[in-house]
């Protein structure tokens, strides 16, 4: 006859409430936190504690001084939009350049700007 054994103990497969994982986490990456010391000593894997730290991260946006292509489309002074709006004689005067961003966005500049302000204006309404 086969031995037979029973295992009685905690359920492995433990709920853990959200407090309770952001204190373990607190405490695993505070300035004299070890991963590994917290794990053991809330007996988790360390693993498991780097999970909880990426599902409760926020979410990060590209940096403005990643360069990414979009495309741009130009309208010329017979070509301007019909929204039925007329414009100034000073405003058509200026140059402007109107930027429809991925988020279907459209952002309209001063031609001259410049561009740090500009990748920052940018990424700000994408991120919106």
């Amino acid at each position: 006859m086969a031995k037979v054994e029973i295992l009685t103990g905690a359920e492995r497969q433990r709920r853990w409430s959200t407090e309770l994982k952001l204190s373990i986490l607190q405490e695993a990456f505070s300035a004299d936190g070890s991963v590994s010391d917290v794990a053991h000593r809330h007996d988790v894997l360390p693993q498991q504690i780097y999970a909880w730290r990426k599902k409760f991260s926020p979410p990060k946006l590209k940096s403005p001084e990643t360069p990414s292509l979009i495309p741009v489309s130009l309208i010329g002074a017979s070509e301007s939009p019909s929204d039925g709006s007329t414009r100034s004689s000073v405003r058509s005067r200026r140059k402007d350049v109107e930027i429809v961003l991925r988020n279907g966005r459209l952002l309209r500049i001063a031609a001259d700007m410049d561009l740090e302000v500009l990748s920052s204006l940018v990424a700000c309404v994408e991120a919106a």
